[in-house]
């Protein structure tokens, strides 16, 4: 069908449609039902444009609501806005609206101090009121006062963290409240441990013999556990040091107040004896004091584990200090309440013998020894745990800076006595006696020298510091063997340079004396070398094979894996003065492999020399056979 001229394009369409619809004369019987689909369609496409036009209308009369609420909405911000600005003016006595925001904050800074101020005013007044009635209490019941004291401590310690939280805001309010609470503090405290004191007079305490009989047992666990009561809130705010909280590692257990009670006559008995001018206090004699308190540790120990040990399981069973040994064992309790008279004696003791090396030597030791005393023989851990109680030791070594100081005393004292050893007569002796038959015999030398290091060994055993041990090790062991080595090494080069021609034209010596080194002499002098380099090596890799010295090695070689440093050396510095094998992935290597490889290195050498100058020996004797 051709479109004519001037159809528009809905006619264009339909012309398209009844061509698509009407093909052959067989479509005109249809005609009926296409007429019929196309009113139906008519009729759904009027009622799809009624319904668009309806919403176009209701979205049309939305958009203008909506644009007139605006509008008012905005009438209302500009009458409200110039309403504020001319209060603000009037307020703070302005002219425009810019000057009088400033003004307007800063009473709002000032409204602010002051709900501040009156929040501090009201704490205060909280403060107060509990201090005064726990006071009031304390006039007629030492119990009574414990509620208004729990809560005011409580108070305080929400005040500490806040304070922290605030980055410092309120030093002068922490230091009142602090003050206050402290004050309380030691007037209960002064209260329970005059009522404690009275139980302790009837059974006549500090006697040995001393027990709280059945009549008394009532007021006695009364008394102890007041006192513990009143010392519960600041024991659960301390850390368990061998717990989660690293930082306070070398933070000292709490003594318990009845503990402290109970210590007082015999802390007055200790400072009779051991201060003063009686004849026990000498300061050549450290033992003395030491002993005292193992002596009181056995006297005691029956009292503590009877009558204070129930009390402290009632007390502390189901809370977190049931974890902590040294506060719900007695013994651990009553050794942590006599550790102080100790830390005291010993503090003062040290600066009077610092001058004296042999008097701070021998304090040193004593004070070790008293250490593994109480922790292998009284299994005190300190509260440390697994970690184990540095001990007194460890606390003025490491803590108190006395370290240095020693391992210098115990390295001169050491490097004098090998000194000696070199310069006796019979250094060079080869000792037949002390070996078994048939093995190398060393110098006595050698051997002393050896005997040396392994009382050294005893005298920093019982460390419990690993870096001390280590630089024991190093600085004086080590240090001893090295110097042996080099002697012997020297020894060695002379005896080479001697039986050279070049060497006898230079040190000037004779033929004569050239052939005794080459003959009998000189295969003796090669010998004490040989001997004396095969005992020593044999000896470190027996050290090496020490449980004392395994321990050193694999705590060395787990921190030269996790670190590049260990202590104030390099792993590369231990490793060059122990084994080339720290901080390997390996199983293998010594302690003493360095050391050792030395002296085998000087084994096998003067081994060598030895066969050469027997076989030189051996041709020189049958030169005259040849010519026969």
């Amino acid at each position: 069908m051709e479109y004519a001229e001037g159809m528009d394009d809905s006619q264009i369409r339909a012309a398209d449609y009844l061509d698509d619809k009407l093909q052959t004369l067989g479509d005109l019987d249809s005609l009926d039902s296409l007429l019929s689909n196309i009113h139906t369609q008519h009729g759904l496409l009027k009622q799809q444009l009624h319904d668009a036009q309806r919403d176009l209308h209701e979205a049309k009369h939305a958009a203008h609501e909506h644009q007139t609420s605006l509008q008012e909405r905005a009438r209302d911000f500009k009458k409200q806005q110039a309403d504020i600005d001319q209060r603000l003016m009037v307020v703070t006595d302005s002219k425009t609206s810019d000057d009088a925001v400033p003004r307007f904050e800063a009473v709002l800074d000032a409204l602010q101090r002051l709900d501040v101020a009156n929040a501090y005013v009201e704490l205060l007044a909280e403060v107060h009121v509990l201090s005064k009635e726990a006071q009031l209490q304390l006039q007629t019941s030492n119990e009574a006062a414990l509620g208004p004291y729990k809560q005011l401590r409580s108070l305080h310690t929400r005040l500490i963290h806040l304070q922290d939280d605030a980055e410092g805001a309120a030093p002068q309010l922490l230091h009142h409240v602090n003050r206050i609470t402290q004050a309380l503090r030691t007037q209960i405290l002064d209260a329970f441990s005059s009522d404690l004191d009275k139980v302790l007079k009837k059974i006549r305490w500090p006697t040995p013999q001393a027990t709280v009989p059945s009549q008394l047992q009532e007021e006695w666990e009364s008394a102890v556990s007041k006192l513990l009561d009143l010392h519960m809130p600041e024991l659960e705010g301390m850390p368990y040091s061998s717990g989660q909280d690293s930082k306070n590692k070398s933070k000292l257990p709490a003594v318990l107040f009845p503990l402290e009670v109970l210590v007082q006559p015999l802390e007055m008995r200790f400072r009779y004896h051991f201060e003063g001018d009686k004849p026990t206090n000498r300061i050549d004699r450290p033992e003395y004091f030491l002993s005292h308190i193992t002596t009181l540790l056995n006297d005691y120990s029956g009292f503590v584990l009877d009558f204070v040990q129930p009390v402290l399981l009632r007390q502390f069973r189901g809370t977190d200090l049931a974890l902590n040994p040294v506060y719900i064992d007695a013994m651990s309790a009553f050794i942590t309440a006599l550790l102080p008279m100790l830390r005291t004696k010993i503090g003062s003791l040290l600066p009077k013998v610092a001058g004296q090396p042999q008097l701070l030597s021998h304090l040193i030791h004593q004070v070790m020894s008293f250490d593994t005393t109480i922790r292998e023989e009284w299994r005190y851990d300190g509260g440390f745990g697994l970690e184990g109680w540095k001990g007194l030791a460890g606390e003025f070594l490491v803590q108190a800076d006395w370290f240095g100081r020693w391992l210098q005393v115990e390295k001169d004292f050491a490097l004098a006595r090998y000194q000696s050893i070199v310069d006796a007569a019979d250094f060079g002796d080869l000792d037949y006696e002390s070996v078994d038959p048939k093995a190398t015999k060393p110098t006595k030398g050698a051997m002393r020298v050896n005997d040396l290091l392994e009382t050294i060994t005893d005298r920093y055993r019982p460390l419990m510091s690993f870096s001390q041990k280590l630089q024991f090790l190093i600085e004086i062991q080590i240090a001893i063997f090295d110097k042996l080595h080099e002697r012997l090494q020297s020894n060695l080069e002379a005896y080479l340079a001697m039986t050279t021609s070049f060497g006898r034209a230079v040190g000037g010596v004779t033929k004569e004396e050239q052939e005794k080194l080459l003959g009998m002499e000189g295969l003796e002098r090669l010998c004490k070398t040989y001997g004396s380099a095969d005992y020593l090596e044999k000896a470190l890799r027996d050290w090496s094979d020490d449980v004392f010295f395994l321990d050193i090695w694999e705590e060395l070689q787990e921190r030269a894996r996790r670190a590049s440093n260990i202590g104030s050396m390099t792993v590369g510095d231990v490793a060059e003065r122990t084994s080339s094998a720290v901080g390997g992935d390996g199983d293998g290597g010594a302690l003493f492999d360095e050391t050792a490889g030395w002296y085998s290195r000087l084994r096998v050498r003067s081994e060598k020399i030895i066969i050469d100058t027997l076989n030189n020996n051996v041709r020189e004797a049958l030169r005259p056979y040849r010519h026969m």
